[in-house]
Formats: C-alpha cells, sequence, structure tokens
C-alpha cells in the first residue's frame, strides 16, 4: 500500500526549510518513478502502483500552493508597510524600496537632508 499525498493544510504548519527538504525527497521520488515508468514501457510491463506518481505530483503541487500564499502574503504586508510610510508623509525620507542598491539610495537620501538644513 501506497500512503496519502500532503495536504495543503499540512504543509501550512511547516517551516520553510522543512518544506525544502521536503520538496526535495518528493523530487527525487518523482524522478525514480519516472525513471521505473519508462523502464516499465520499455520492457512491456505495467507499472506497479501507478497512482504513487500522482501523489507526488499532488503533494508538490500543493508546496507550490503554500509557498504562493506566502509569498503573497508578504507582498501584501510590504505593500501595507509602504501605504504606511507614505501616509506619513514620508518621515522617512525618498528612499528608493524598490531599487536593488540601497546603498546608493541611503546616500541619496543623506545628500538631501544636508542639502535641506540652513
Amino acid at each position: 500500500p501506497v500512503g496519502r499525498s500532503w495536504t495543503v493544510k499540512e504543509l501550512r504548519r511547516k517551516s520553510y526549510e522543512d518544506l525544502h527538504k521536503l520538496w526535495y525527497v518528493l523530487y527525487k521520488e518523482r524522478n525514480m518513478l519516472l525513471t521505473e515508468a519508462n523502464l516499465a514501457r520499455r520492457h512491456g510491463y505495467y507499472m506497479i502502483q501507478p497512482e504513487r506518481r500522482l501523489k507526488v505530483k499532488k503533494s508538490m503541487g500543493a508546496i507550490k500552493h503554500v509557498l504562493g500564499e506566502r509569498k503573497r502574503k508578504k507582498i501584501a504586508e510590504h505593500e501595507q508597510y509602504l501605504a504606511a510610510v507614505e501616509r506619513l508623509g514620508g518621515l522617512v525620507g525618498k528612499v528608493n524600496f524598490h531599487d536593488d542598491d540601497m546603498e546608493e539610495s541611503m546616500q541619496n537620501e543623506a545628500k538631501s537632508l544636508d542639502n535641506k538644513e540652513p
């Protein structure tokens, strides 16, 4: 008998590291099952318990779903933060949060503050 696939509800409780480890295990299992299916096809026999591939695929899909939820949540939190900064009238300064070069943004902010002082 083959076990069942992981559910989204179960995976939501897992840490990122645990999800990464599980993804790797499922990835290896998927590759092993694909190799087994290929061998079965070439030698003309049926694969034993072919439903294993579907369970691995569903589990991997559930991991992607959970990671997508976490990503959307993080993006929403960041957008709320940026909106709060905007509402405060730019007390943080005019730092470009979308710029990859944070050092340059901080230097530009410092220069603009130096120019405003009497």
